[in-house]
């Protein structure tokens, strides 16, 4: 609709210059009205192009597309990393967990789904006893993540039961040497069997006064069976035996879950492997010999670790190539290699067998494959 204009010159029947005040204010409202309803097409514009900005969600790999440890983990106890930044943990009760394939549209899961490749798969066998429990959970670096600020969880699930009710329960970890980790911050969910977007809002207490350590963080953890000691902190979840699927796991702050922050492929295979990464010792590089047996080989990371990891290789006996003094290439039987780490590279810190006799500079691994695995999990 046009602006309308008040006529403030024409002579009216009445002999008077201009409209009357009825006609006038008439004007003025519909005008009115036309902006504001323009501002309200602004504001939603402005509202969906917030949901479309990348950087929203702080957890990494939440739908699980990346998978660098291997996709299947058997029923177990204990603490264990699955897909890339996702920890499952049991005590008594045992947990499994898989990727499995989204199929293309969504599959089952529908529009809801429709965006994604993988989903993680927990199957959960509970046992009865009050120190027994099965949860999934993801640490986020810096425990002032978050801190005094209003949060959204949402995710994508289902379970093969009923009401199988979820803990959400955020913990501030203040690190080595820091203060007494603050834990029981969340609520409760209940899934059913069917696919659903689920939604919770949280406040993130403050961390004024509290002393910070080492590796600090804010740590999301989803209880699916917890016994009677665990039951403040999960929130009530209960014990109970199923199967969860679980996608699209998001974090941001606000009272409001916006669509799903989908990160470029590139970039978060990256951010993954801040955390964890697998080399291949065919890539050594800066190798040298010293006279008194010293070796020292260097496999150079893709991406700076968030502090010097623990390596190690899937392999006990390493097969190399080398020059020697007579610039003959010489097989080297270099045994059993020790490793050690700096956040840029893994270094292979002594061999069990060396070149002393001939001396040589290593150039390559005549095996098919060697990988190193460099962990800096918080």
């Amino acid at each position: 609709m046009a602006r309308k204009t008040i006529d403030l010159d024409t002579i009216q029947a009445n002999g008077k210059r201009g409209e009357t005040q009825r006609p006038a204010f008439t004007k003025v409202n519909e005008n009115f009205a036309e902006v504001y309803a323009g501002l309200d097409e602004v504001q939603a514009a402005v509202d969906s192009l917030d949901s479309r900005m990348a950087g929203r969600n702080r957890l990494i790999n939440g739908d699980f597309r990346v998978w660098q440890r291997g996709s299947n983990f058997a029923a177990a106890t204990g603490a264990r990393y699955t897909a890339d930044r996702w920890l499952v943990n049991a005590q008594g009760s045992t947990i499994s967990a898989s990727r499995d394939d989204i199929a293309a549209g969504g599959g089952a899961g529908g529009r809801l789904l429709a965006g994604s490749r993988y989903m993680l798969k927990l199957a959960v066998e509970s046992a009865a006893g009050a120190d027994n429990m099965a949860l999934v959970q993801q640490r986020i670096e810096d425990v002032r993540t978050f801190a005094g600020k209003r949060v959204t969880i949402s995710f994508k699930a289902r379970a093969t039961v009923d009401n199988f009710k979820v803990g959400l329960e955020f913990q501030q970890s203040f690190g080595a040497n820091g203060s007494t980790a603050a834990d029981s911050i969340g609520g409760a969910i209940t899934l059913d069997t069917m696919w659903r977007w689920h939604q919770l809002t949280v406040d993130v207490p403050g961390i004024a006064g509290r002393t910070l350590g080492s590796s600090d963080y804010l740590q999301l953890s989803l209880w699916l069976d917890a016994g009677a000691t665990f039951a403040g902190r999960a929130f009530g979840a209960g014990q109970k035996s199923g199967v969860v699927y679980l996608a699209e796991v998001q974090i941001e702050e606000g009272d409001t879950a916006t669509d799903f922050d989908r990160r470029p492929e590139a970039l978060e295979l990256l951010l993954c492997q801040r955390y964890y990464e697998v080399v291949d010792v065919n890539r050594l590089v800066g190798i040298t010999y010293t006279a008194n047996g010293d070796t020292r080989a260097c496999v150079p990371f893709k991406v700076r670790k968030r502090v010097s990891p623990v390596v190690t290789s899937s392999s006990s006996h390493l097969n190399l190539v080398g020059f020697g003094r007579v610039a003959e290439l010489v097989n080297f039987d270099g045994g059993m290699p020790g490793w050690q780490g700096t956040p840029d590279m893994a270094v292979m810190a002594s061999l069990s067998s060396n070149m002393q006799a001939a001396g040589a500079v290593l150039v390559w691994s005549t095996t098919s494959q060697i990988l190193v695995f460099g962990d800096a999990e918080l």
